[in-house]
């Protein structure tokens, strides 16, 4: 008898425990947009035996996820990444990933989120649009000459979305722009100042 009146006692004590228990539900991501990128691999990069006239090309258009929200213009902003680095062999040629050395230094740092040395380019609100920068372009924006662009120099090429709503993205959000390409979402694209037409890889 005593038995069963302890296991009654711990199976009430197990229910009201668990009653207590608040379950919080997981709230929804805000209503946003975001921009959308497609770079023309002709004119994937900053060709530095020709930075007179070489030029980066893309597709820009904006995404609300069917939300409704509505893209109203597009910012571009540009800035300048100089981390001379060398890059080796096995930095640039070891396949999938295994086995590879990285530089030091980092080409095209992360999270993109503007900096108080981005500097604002173009306003796009005919969208979706085709977008050419030049490298004399992208060199006057941040304030330097285009003959002191060396090989490995970065531009990054960032976006801020506003919406037909008044609000302003400047980061959507730091995992959909910057860790797997491919996704609905740009808040960036780096150009690299390089020597051959490559397949574009912007955070190598």
């Amino acid at each position: 008898m005593k038995s069963f009146a302890y296991l009654s006692l711990l199976l009430a004590a197990f229910v009201i425990s668990d009653a207590c228990q608040t379950k919080d539900p997981i709230p929804e991501a805000p209503a946003g947009a975001v921009a959308v990128a497609t770079v023309n691999a002709n004119k994937a990069y900053f060709d530095v035996t020709n930075l007179a006239n070489t030029e980066f090309e893309f597709q820009l258009s904006g995404e609300d996820f069917g939300q409704g929200v509505g893209v109203k213009a597009i910012e571009v902003w540009v800035g300048l990444n100089s981390p001379k680095v060398t890059l080796t062999a096995s930095m640039t040629a070891c396949g999938n990933g295994v086995g590879c050395f990285y530089p030091s230094g980092s080409l095209a740092p992360l999270p993109s989120r503007l900096t108080a040395n981005d500097k604002l380019w173009k306003t796009f609100s005919t969208l979706p649009t085709t977008v050419t920068i030049k490298a004399s372009e992208a060199a006057a924006a941040v304030g330097v000459a285009p003959t002191s662009l060396v090989l490995n120099d970065t531009f990054q090429l960032k976006f801020v979305v506003q919406t037909n709503d008044g609000r302003r993205f400047d980061a959507f959000h730091d995992g959909i722009c910057d860790e797997t390409r491919g996704q609905v979402g740009d808040c960036r694209l780096v150009i690299r100042v390089d020597n051959k037409k490559a397949l574009y890889q912007p955070l190598k």
